[in-house]
């Protein structure tokens, strides 16, 4: 179910974004719609990202089926 929301913008501001949404045959509200929809599937892809990358933190690197010792992390 869709529910509506107000924005207030300034003049200068509503007129550009009537025609960025007329630019792409969309009213307002469907076109900031599409915004908020794509900024919201952004912070789900990088918080899943995030968590991804935090779980491989949580095991030590192996090399050759073993975690790494101290020496070996830092063999120049």
């Amino acid at each position: 179910m869709a529910a509506n929301i107000t924005l207030r913008l300034n003049e200068a501001l509503l007129k550009r974004v009537r025609h960025l949404a007329v630019d792409r045959n969309l009213s307002v509200s469907a076109w900031v719609g599409e915004l908020v929809a794509r900024a919201v599937e952004e912070q789900d892809g990088f918080e899943q990202a995030r968590k991804t990358a935090l779980s491989f933190l949580a095991e030590p690197a192996q090399i050759r089926g073993e975690p790494l010792d101290r020496e070996q992390a830092h063999e120049r």
